[in-house]
């Protein structure tokens, strides 16, 4: 937990019949006591101020006593409960104690156990178990499962397609991201360069930390002119940013973002290992194996190590000189992003002692939304295309073909080997697509008969990269069938697809729908309400004869799809409707979800594809011809 929250809950579990000295606060948080001062100062920010200060020391206010007054409070549950969570996963064999959590996080046992009985809930939704054995809780489980949840629990704060866009913006104050963002983009194409995505974030990222800096600092920026490209590139935005908004960076941000640009366009370690010292780089390697161990998470991709290497370094150099970083926002990422903010916390633990320096809150915050970054942009990677090329090795021809393919299909495929035969290939790779040169026969053995091939000329042309385009938009368009093909059955259970022959209206309809969901547990008692509450507000059928009632908000605990088939018509607000398709949504499956649900809004707009769907003959039929349409034309979702 955060050290403001520890500090309240301690104050909550002794201060009921004393004040509690500075002091004893500062031991049992391992800090000063000015900084005991400081936190009750922050806590007490606000309307209704949570901890009452005299010279024999704090307590909680007796008012506020059985309310939790600020936000931190109300975070440190969803803090505990990660922390628990956290533990079991590192001690995989002996588990947690459930008296020493309640001790170490300065609660009552009760709560300890509500938080275990949450969290056993949902474990069970990734296939784990939480088993009690002698006092002891321990999460039982495939690590595969173990990742998923902690990958689940990551971005389950995602704030949808802005991405860290709104934190960002932050840190700029006044000066519009989008702005930054122009100049960034405009001067890379002024230079011929063609940055990926994940590349361009992380680099606006690190820059709004350095226009951050500079506004502070008003240090003037030296170029370094030992790269003529990358140092333009660099030189370039910097006089854009003072041309328009009077900002000029600081020269060790500059080298850095130099640093950046020189390992993603001159692919060298060579001046990044020249810029960083070993101390530094022994520790970050050790924290990241840490890491990996602790949050079952690999961030094991080189171009994230390089550029968290270069973050790591400056952070290093800024807190030997006491130039702390200022973030404005670190409540908001503390808040919003509470998974990541733990990671960082542990990396910087190990990095702190490692380095023997401090590292403020405000730099846990920034490696947050570092961290955060490369998670976002691994979540985009999931949906890529793992390619194969099989060519010989001669003049660089491979790597020529590798970067062209890199530069104009980067966004979509991830070259992941490039082999002379594929018996050379390491069977742990499994490609989705293998492309062959004209310079080798085209083979398929049994293990990669999943894979699709192409067959493209040594020297590519854009024919050849249109081929592989095209090879790439097949197989999306497979793997998303594939995804409906076992994500439906489970949404449409047996019990969930019914065929109504008597007259009905819509209240028999949400009567059914919401006693259908019940009894599998899908949803609390009120559901019935929820979906009369939506229709009070606007009604949930189309012209086209088909309806679509659901909650206004994720209240449901599971996901599930209810298909009502009447053939009599049920009148709705105006619409003779004989199909009704009801939604039970999970805020935890939103993100499969959010992948069928626009494609099926769309479907059914259409009189033709409903008058389709009404004739199904049963579960079955029905679900094959909802794939039909969803998957008709090609279409497949990223």
């Amino acid at each position: 937990m955060p050290n403001k929250e520890r500090l309240v809950a301690y104050l909550k579990n002794v201060s009921q019949t004393r004040f509690v000295s500075a002091r004893e606060l500062a031991e049992v948080l391992g800090v000063t006591d000015r900084t005991i001062r400081n936190y009750v100062k922050a806590i007490n920010t606000g309307p209704s101020p949570l901890i009452e200060a005299n010279r024999d020391g704090y307590r909680i206010l007796l008012q506020n006593e059985q309310t939790q007054v600020t936000d931190s409070v109300e975070e440190s549950i969803d803090s505990r409960r990660f922390y628990i969570l956290r533990r079991m996963f590192k001690n995989t064999e002996r588990g947690i104690d459930a008296l020493d959590m309640a001790d170490t996080l300065y609660v009552s046992d009760a709560s300890i156990r509500a938080d275990l009985a949450a969290l056993r809930k949902l474990a069970g939704k990734y296939d784990l178990v939480i088993r009690q054995q002698q006092g002891r809780f321990i999460l039982e489980g495939k690590s595969r499962n173990k990742r998923r949840l902690m990958v689940q629990l990551m971005r389950s704060t995602n704030q949808g397609d802005t991405g860290f866009e709104v934190d960002i913006q932050k840190f700029l104050d006044e000066i519009p991201l989008e702005e930054v963002i122009k100049i960034v983009t405009r001067t890379f194409e002024k230079f011929q360069l063609k940055p990926n995505s994940y590349f361009l974030q992380n680099f606006i990222l690190h820059l709004a930390i350095a226009i951050g800096r500079a506004k502070e600092e008003f240090a003037k920026w030296q170029t370094n002119q030992e790269h003529v490209e990358t140092g333009n590139v660099v030189q370039e935005i910097n006089h854009c940013l003072a041309e328009r908004f009077g900002i000029e960076l600081l020269q060790e941000d500059s080298q850095e973002l130099q640093l950046l640009c020189d390992g993603e366009f001159r692919h060298t370690d060579v001046e990044l290992l020249e810029f960083v010292e070993p101390q530094v780089l022994k520790s970050l390697k050790r924290a990241l194996a840490e890491i990996k161990e602790v949050y079952l998470l690999d961030f094991n991709d080189q171009a994230f190590k390089k550029r968290l290497l270069l973050h790591v370094q400056n952070l290093y150099i800024r807190s030997k000189q006491q130039k702390f970083s200022r973030n404005l926002s670190l409540l908001e990422i503390k808040v919003k992003y509470p998974v990541l903010f733990d990671m960082a916390i542990y990396l910087c633990s190990i990095l702190s002692n490692d380095l023997k320096v401090t590292i403020s809150d405000d730099e846990i915050a920034f490696l947050a939304l570092h961290i955060g970054s490369f998670v976002d942009d691994q979540r985009k990677a999931e949906t890529k295309i793992r390619a194969v090329i099989v060519t010989p090795r001669y003049n660089s021809n491979e790597e020529r073909i590798k970067s062209r393919i890199k530069k104009e299909l980067g966004e979509e495929v991830i070259i992941e080997a490039v082999v002379q035969d594929l018996l050379d290939l390491d069977l742990s790779i499994q490609p989705n697509l293998i492309i062959f040169t004209q310079m080798v026969s085209e083979k398929k053995w049994d293990f990669f008969s999943q894979a699709k091939t192409v067959t493209i000329k040594e020297f590519i042309t854009t024919k050849d990269l249109n081929l592989i385009r095209r090879k790439v938009e097949e197989i999306k368009q497979e793997k998303y069938k594939t995804f409906l093909e076992v994500l439906l059955p489970q949404l449409i259970e047996e019990a969930f697809y019914q065929e109504v022959t008597e007259r009905v209206n819509k209240a028999d309809i949400f009567e059914m729908i919401a006693e259908g969901f019940l009894k599998k547990q899908f949803v609390p008692e009120n559901f019935e309400e929820k979906l009369i509450e939506r229709e009070r507000l606007s009604a949930t059928s189309f012209p086209s004869g088909v309806a679509v009632p659901h909650a206004i908000k994720y209240v449901s605990y599971r996901t599930g799809i209810f298909v009502i088939h009447s053939r009599e018509c049920i009148e709705w607000e105006g619409v003779d409707v004989n199909l009704v398709i009801a939604l039970s949504v999970d805020q935890d499956d939103s993100e499969d979800f959010n992948k069928i649900f626009p494609r099926m809004i769309e479907l059914l707009a259409e009189e033709v594809n409903v008058a389709y769907l009404n004739k199904s003959e049963n579960r079955k039929d029905f679900i094959k011809r909802l794939i039909h349409l969803m998957t008709s034309n090609g279409y497949y979702t990223e």
